[in-house]
């Protein structure tokens, strides 16, 4: 009689919702997920973005008139990110065709580039320090480490 050993699970396979069409891999682990919705002058825009061991997935949302939605959804692998800095953004937020200055807030943002481009990431200001130290943490290991 043969006898066979089957190696232990370590880890269960989770199945993550998150806001984007190109959704998490099976080999991918979700890390940290955040949403920041910016509201002005009545109109605004959501953004979800979930950093996993390999990508970030980015969501925009915009939110126009009588509640229109369109989004826009990025994915940006890890080895491709080159830079990222912490800047402000100076554009109207929402194309109001009535805003006042209290309306028009610029909110502090990261801001990645690499191959790709660049790609601002609006992130609340409750996660803000530790995605700059999580996202560079995030980068390192998928360069450095590889993936068997």
């Amino acid at each position: 009689m043969t006898r066979i050993d089957s190696a232990p699970v370590t880890k269960q396979p989770s199945i993550y919702e998150i806001y984007n069409t190109f959704g998490v891999m099976g080999n991918e682990t979700v890390l940290h997920e955040t949403v920041y919705e910016e509201k002005t002058c009545g109109c605004g825009t959501n953004y979800h973005m979930t950093l996993t061991d390999a990508r970030l997935l980015i969501r925009s949302e915009p939110i126009g008139c009588c509640n229109r939605r369109n989004h826009s959804d990025v994915s940006v692998f890890l080895r491709d990110i080159a830079e990222m800095r912490q800047t402000t953004e100076t554009r109207d937020n929402c194309g109001c065709f009535v805003c006042c200055v209290r309306c028009c807030h610029f909110p502090k943002i990261l801001e990645i580039r690499g191959a790709f481009g660049s790609k601002t990431l609006h992130i609340p200001k409750d996660d803000l320090d530790n995605l700059q130290v999580a996202i560079p943490v995030a980068i390192g290991n998928h360069k450095l480490i590889s993936h068997h």
